[in-house]
């Protein structure tokens, strides 16, 4: 069984798939008091739908610490676009090129400890994700304040996402 030691971003990208005036217009804001908000709320879903669906919605390089057994595979965030180093940790880390990568899964042919430095994530957002952050940011900016404790409060029913789809599954 392979385990997730650390999952740490090096670099991340610099702008953000989905921009504040996208999303306004999606909205339908024509006013700025809120774009800060809505600015950190874009972000937020932005996260979610990487969690969600195992993607990374713009080119971000990161450094993983796996423990692996031989022969075994392990799902990489993806889509990956370049695999930059992959060290085996004893007691002095150790270049390898003991591994594999088949379909943004990982395979090494020697259990231990490995890091593992690769560049990640999608150059162009796709339109499907691209929709279902602006879902995701509406429904949020929408019912943001709701007081869940009253027991009047209902909320619109959160948004169906096209994401779901492409969500990656390990098997």
């Amino acid at each position: 069984m392979n385990l997730l030691l650390e999952n740490k971003i090096v670099t991340d990208y610099t702008t953000e798939p989905v921009s504040v005036s996208t999303a306004k217009a999606y909205m339908k804001v024509n006013f700025s008091d809120d774009d800060t908000l809505i600015a950190s709320l874009l972000k937020n879903a932005t996260l979610w739908l990487e969690n969600y669906t195992g993607f990374s919605y713009g080119v971000r390089t990161i450094m993983l610490t796996i423990e692996m057994n031989a022969n075994e595979f392990y799902l990489l965030p993806g889509p990956v676009q370049n695999v930059c180093c992959v060290s085996i940790i004893d007691h002095v880390p150790t270049e390898t090129d003991d591994y594999v990568v088949i379909g943004g899964q990982l395979k090494v042919y020697t259990s231990g400890i490995y890091e593992i430095s690769l560049e990640v994530g999608y150059t162009t957002i796709q339109k499907d994700a691209e929709n279902d952050i602006l879902a995701i940011t509406a429904y949020t900016y929408q019912n943001r304040g709701i007081d869940l404790s009253n027991e009047n409060a209902s909320l619109v029913d959160f948004p169906m996402l096209a994401s779901a789809y492409y969500k990656r599954l390990a098997i």
